[in-house]
């Protein structure tokens, strides 16, 4: 660990390393967080100019991953899911020596879900050829619009030919399972431009879409932007709008809106972002990758250094810091992402007074024991998340 990193104390799980009690991981997350550029918008742990650091980042990925495997109790894996960043920036020999890693080191069920995030710009023939070699079955595939105007707004350094290009690349290669995300709500993007995203993404025949609000996240260029007044606001009737838009033109299209942002093809939700939304747990690897783990009762979380030159430095001890979760919050935690999917959850005891509330407003019905969110409550999710927190 590297002598300047300070590293706070948290009490860690009883039986930490495997015993009795703790459910062992059947999901890996796996953290890649370069970029060619990153975007106005974002505000995740990705950082642009660093693509000399890949191979030596692989390297720590592979010992963090080795030690996690001694220490913590893992079963076949359900699901793999490589984020970030732009996992796709990996040469196709460095994506092909880490899904050759982790199939030789952990268990995989016989049908696994193994993601992988790209960008449009990053996804050529060799890439695809080795993702699907190695076992990747699902592509995210961020293209976020296909409006110049918005595109320039997001700082995108992709257009609509390239995302029409990887998108017909990867299924020709065989790609099985490819979701695109989308982004609305974004200055100068009209109702007209949000409805042809919309008719252009379902044009591809996708079999899974994540529409985002965009939001402006405090730190982002894109705030700094619309506080100096060089970006104007967005009409919030013009959000709902285009809200309404996406459920609409795709519910048509044969999509089911499962979660808040997702909508899916029968049989093509996501399964690893499933596994967040019911609190399973999962092990996260990488530069600021967070773990969750869980006994039934209390929850841990725990998060990983953040810059990727202090991860490689600390790996294959790369933790910086984590949380217990009380049972009261790991349960209300559980309510709120359970209420963030259309198929809800069995209600908790404790909540009554919180979930007769949410009923009185409208956004959560009882249906078969089961508490689930109305139109409206996937809509307002935050007043969900407001009220259980």
């Amino acid at each position: 660990m590297s002598a300047h990193l300070p590293l706070r104390r948290f009490a860690p799980p009883p039986h930490e390393w495997g015993g009795e009690g703790l459910l062992p991981f059947r999901h890996l997350y796996l953290h890649i967080p370069f970029c060619r550029h990153k975007c106005g918008y974002c505000d995740f742990n990705a950082y642009a100019g660093m693509d000399r650091l890949m191979p030596d980042y692989v390297d720590a990925l592979e010992r963090e991953l080795v030690f996690a495997r001694e220490r913590h109790s893992f079963q076949p894996l359900e699901t793999v899911y490589f984020g970030g960043g732009t996992p796709s920036l990996l040469p196709a020999p460095e994506a092909a020596r880490l899904l050759a890693f982790i199939r030789a080191n952990f268990d995989l069920a016989a049908e696994a879900e193994v993601t992988l995030e790209a960008n449009p710009a990053s996804t050529d023939e060799a890439r695809v050829e080795a993702w699907l070699e190695g076992g990747v079955n699902r592509l995210s595939l961020g293209v976020q619009g296909f409006d110049p105007k918005a595109l320039a707004v997001l700082e995108r350094k992709t257009d609509a030919a390239q995302a029409t290009r990887a998108f017909g690349l990867a299924r020709r290669m065989g790609m099985p399972n490819i979701s695109i995300d989308l982004i609305y709500a974004v200055p100068y993007q009209s109702m007209a431009t949000w409805l042809d995203t919309l008719g252009r993404a379902i044009s591809l025949g996708p079999d899974h879409v994540s529409t985002y609000c965009l939001s402006f996240e405090e730190g982002t260029l894109l705030h700094r932007r619309r506080a100096e007044g060089r970006v104007p606001e967005v009409e919030t009737d013009l959000q709902w709008d285009q809200l309404d838009a996406a459920c609409v033109e795709l519910g048509a299209a044969g999509f089911r809106r499962y979660e808040v942002s997702s909508w899916a093809r029968p049989g093509f939700e996501s399964r690893h972002n499933q596994a967040y939304w019911r609190c399973r747990p999962v092990y996260g690897a990488g530069a600021g990758a967070h773990s969750y783990a869980t006994d039934m009762a209390k929850a841990w979380r725990w998060w990983n250094v953040a810059r990727p030159r202090e991860y490689i430095s600390a790996a294959p001890a790369t933790r910086a810091d984590g949380e217990e979760l009380e049972p009261r919050k790991a349960i209300a935690e559980a309510l709120m992402l359970g209420l963030r999917t259309a198929d809800g959850m069995v209600a908790p005891a404790g909540f009554d007074g919180e979930l007769a509330e949410l009923q009185d407003a409208g956004l959560i019905e009882r249906v078969d024991g089961r508490v689930v969110p109305t139109r409206r409550g996937l809509d307002l999710h935050n007043q969900i998340a407001l009220a259980v927190l």
